[in-house]
């Protein structure tokens, strides 16, 4: 499967810190609107044999922030608030995609929203508030 997500303009972001324990996230961008994406690996499986929430929750939290974070051009991030609905377990293998929108941006806090999907089904949907700094 990466193999096809590169041909599709995909690259996987790996990371130092916490993310980088689940993997990395996959990101593409497309017309101007930022994609980011994860493949359910079997160690983000729960005792049900699906994408533990926690991992859906580290997920929506990292897009939504890196999301505020690039479009605004600040240098730093925090999540201030970030509200979760489970819509439908992930199974381990699948490619989850979310597409974040920002809703409004004051002076240090960016209001944004993304409904993450497998094959064009809803998942997890999150709102969340960031605080942005610029120096």
């Amino acid at each position: 499967m990466e193999h096809e997500l590169v041909s599709l303009g995909w690259r996987l972001e790996t990371d130092v810190g916490f993310v980088g324990h689940v993997g990395g996230f996959w990101h593409r961008d497309i017309d101007g609107q930022m994609q980011i994406a994860f493949i359910a690996q079997p160690y983000h499986a729960n005792r049900n044999g699906v994408a533990h929430g926690g991992m859906l929750m580290t997920f929506t939290d990292r897009a939504l922030g890196q999301v505020a974070r690039l479009k605004t051009k600040a240098t730093r991030g925090a999540t201030i608030s970030l509200t979760q609905h489970f819509l439908a377990p992930v199974r381990v293998g699948e490619f989850v995609e979310i597409r974040p929108d920002i809703t409004k941006v004051t002076t240090h806090m960016v209001f944004i929203s993304g409904t993450a999907y497998v094959n064009g089904d809803p998942v997890i949907s999150a709102q969340g508030v960031f605080r942005v700094s610029y120096g």
